[in-house]
């Protein structure tokens, strides 16, 4: 699958603005060029405020969150996200690299991944937080994530991400590419 379609069915719900962030885990050897690829996206969408950040990268797989920076920063530093997160070691809140750079730090010092990543992808607090206490198990639906809080509000955002990749892949399917469905929005 070429990287326009990978982007397209895992990142739709960001790039329509209904998502704070998406992550990509990709196996480095079927897209050579995936750095540069990055850049190239990075170059043309930073404007229209998406970006893509390369969270860990080791000898066969790269993974990248791809965000809306100032929907991202707005709901980390809400005051329920933002004093979870400080419990778990993100002190620095000058910037959203600074919480980048501790998510990083988490992902590599860890022999499990760090939970609190998922209100880095718009997970509700509630969520990550009975996720953690449960150890997984005990949730009330399963979708996108594991969901142990508001069952029907969740569906609803489930069905909205669901129709947003429907689109997205559809255009892709199209021949369009990402940067021009976005630049056409």
């Amino acid at each position: 699958m070429e990287l326009e379609h990978i982007l397209a069915y895992h990142c739709a719900p960001t790039f329509a603005g209904i998502k704070a962030a998406n992550l990509l885990s990709l196996e480095k050897f079927l897209i050579p060029e995936i750095k540069l690829s990055f850049e190239f996206y990075n170059q043309n969408l930073n404007l229209r405020g998406i970006y893509f950040e390369m969270l860990c990268e080791c000898n066969e797989r790269i993974l990248v969150i791809v965000y809306r920076k100032d929907t991202l920063w707005s709901e980390l530093s809400s005051p329920p996200n933002k004093a979870f997160l400080e419990t778990q070691g993100y002190c620095d809140w000058s910037s959203l690299d600074s919480l980048f750079k501790r998510l990083r730090e988490r992902i590599s010092d860890r022999d499990e991944f760090p939970h609190e990543i998922g209100l880095f992808l718009s997970y509700p607090l509630e969520d990550v937080l009975g996720f953690i206490f449960f150890k997984g198990k005990n949730y009330k639906y399963s979708g996108y994530w594991k969901v142990y809080g508001n069952e029907n509000i969740t569906k609803k955002k489930f069905r909205e991400f669901t129709m947003s990749r429907i689109i997205f892949c559809r255009k892709i399917d199209e021949g369009k590419s990402i940067v021009q469905i976005l630049e056409s929005a």
